[in-house]
């Protein structure tokens, strides 16, 4: 096998187009809306449920965005 051959396409520099840098605003913004809409509904729970799976009244916002570590 030949060291070109075991290199992947993707991993070589390409330019990156306009529609390409849209896509990728267009999915980032549709990511911080999950997860602003997942907030409001953990929010909506009290700290006895928080406590049960796991997660302080102040660390709602990292366990939803970082997840639990």
């Amino acid at each position: 096998m030949s060291a070109h051959s075991a290199t992947c396409d993707w991993t070589s520099e390409k330019e990156v187009s306009t529609p390409s840098r849209f896509w990728n605003l267009v999915t980032s913004i549709r990511h911080e809306l999950r997860i602003r809409r997942a907030l409001r509904h953990v929010s909506t729970l009290d700290d006895a449920m928080l406590h049960d799976i796991g997660i302080g009244p102040g660390g709602v916002e990292d366990a939803v965005r970082c997840g639990r570590r």
